[in-house]
């Protein structure tokens, strides 16, 4: 078996795999091992594994695979990358129109992975509630998040796009996004403790909801679908 160590983000499986490609290596004989965060970067694979002149590639895939699989790659399980590496070697050595069957349980579950991702994405920009925070400089607002999977860069620019004018942070356990008004930047992932508790818009919220709220329009099976109950604790107030 040949282990091959890499960052878990898309990109740098992507210079890894192009590697094992090259050195002809089967799925069955590899396995992928993600660096943790600590640990030095590798640096062994310098060419993409879909480089733009196709003149210079040695392998050549769907552009639809590489859509998917950078979307896959933000799953929180940790198969994607096999399953990945199953699929391009797949699609590399005879198998050119391996995408278009959807029964194929390697297909399949790609599929999965990428609705899985789709749903993700949809509740982070549904239930992320930011919080007004008074700095010195100004106004700051912040509100914490709790992604199923590894989607805070993928989906920080619509909150850039939505939200330009406002100076503020995303805080995840994974990853925190952050808006100056000029520029997105990232850090590391933080606990729920260093989040706001408390603002002046949670109170007008509250005594709004209080206003509209009938309880005979309660369907709580209905919540339940659209609004999981991991995300009721960060409510500002509970069903």
């Amino acid at each position: 078996m040949e282990q091959i160590t890499f960052r878990p983000v898309f990109e740098e499986w992507q210079r890894a795999a192009r590697g094992a490609l090259k050195r002809d290596l089967p799925p069955e004989k590899v396995v992928w091992q993600e660096l943790l965060s600590d640990q030095p970067a590798l640096d062994i694979f310098e060419e993409p594994i879909f480089p733009k002149s196709e003149s210079k590639s040695t392998f050549r895939v769907p552009k639809s695979f590489v859509e998917l699989a950078r979307v896959v790659a933000l799953h929180r399980d940790a198969r994607r990358w096999a399953l990945l590496y199953r699929l391009v070697w797949r699609l590399t050595r005879g198998e050119p129109k391996l995408l278009e069957i959807s029964v194929d349980p390697d297909v399949a579950l790609a599929m999965e992975f990428q609705k899985a991702i789709g749903r993700d994405v949809h509740k982070m920009r549904a239930f992320v509630r930011f919080r007004e925070v008074a700095q010195s400089d100004g106004t700051w607002f912040v509100a914490w998040f709790e992604p199923a999977h590894h989607i805070v860069e993928h989906n920080a620019r619509f909150f850039v796009n939505r939200f330009a004018s406002m100076r503020w942070s995303i805080l995840t356990p994974d990853q925190c996004a952050h808006w100056d008004g000029n520029e997105l930047t990232f850090t590391a992932g933080v606990d729920k403790s260093q989040g706001p508790t408390d603002d002046t818009i949670e109170a007008l919220w509250l005594t709004y909801y209080a206003n509209i709220f009938n309880p005979g329009r309660v369907k709580v099976h209905a919540t339940q679908a659209e609004m999981p109950k991991k995300y009721w604790s960060n409510l500002p107030k509970r069903f």
